[in-house]
């Protein structure tokens, strides 16, 4: 073969690779607005099992041997998971899709996973991780919120056993009346981030 036909030959599988990366992002990105949609309609089974078919794709099977696994499908997946009420896998989801490059991504994840874990009334922990949303974006209010909740739930539940009875009684109250993060005084916005 001379080198020019080579040089054919070597544009040919290029242009035929390229193609089929392009159709994969395509598909992916297609098939994540259907889910959004979904979501919106309340229909959080058939969404996830769109992304499950997406997933299981040949192409994207493919693509995943190329690149490493898919963020924004794990925060997806997460997201899912919270609004039907599956926490221990949507924290799975949320701990993948921490992992990307992403500072916005990364934000939303780590926000979501500190509802999650504000939501078992893990107060230091869910703390930390407010605090590390704010590292990255300093001017989240609903994190700075949420992260005031926190240490004010912490600071009443470490004195919350105080030896006067009624003063423990009002605090277990005050503790409960606490809203984790479905709505917030000042927005409407709901816990989830999109």
């Amino acid at each position: 073969m001379s080198l020019k036909n080579l040089t054919k030959l070597f544009l040919l599988i290029l242009a035929c690779c390229l193609m089929f990366y392009g159709y994969g992002y395509y598909k992916k990105y297609n098939t994540l607005v259907r889910v959004e949609g979904k979501i919106k309609m309340g229909r959080y089974q058939d969404a996830l099992s769109s992304v499950q078919q997406l997933e299981n794709s040949l192409m994207f099977r493919i693509l995943s041997k190329v690149e490493k696994e898919d963020t924004v499908i794990a925060y997806n997946k997460g997201v899912l998971y919270t609004l039907m009420e599956n926490r221990k896998k949507a924290g799975a989801e949320y701990r993948k899709a921490m992992e990307t490059n992403d500072p916005v991504l990364k934000a939303r994840a780590i926000y979501n996973n500190a509802n999650l874990i504000a939501t078992d009334m893990d107060f230091s922990t869910a703390a930390m991780q407010y605090a590390e949303v704010l590292k990255i974006d300093a001017n989240d209010f609903q994190a700075k919120k949420n992260l005031e909740r926190m240490r004010l739930g912490e600071q009443q539940f470490n004195t919350m056993f105080s030896p006067e009875r009624q003063e423990r009684e009002d605090r277990i109250e005050a503790l409960k009346l606490i809203p984790w993060g479905t709505k917030y005084r000042y927005s409407g916005e709901q816990k989830i981030r999109w």
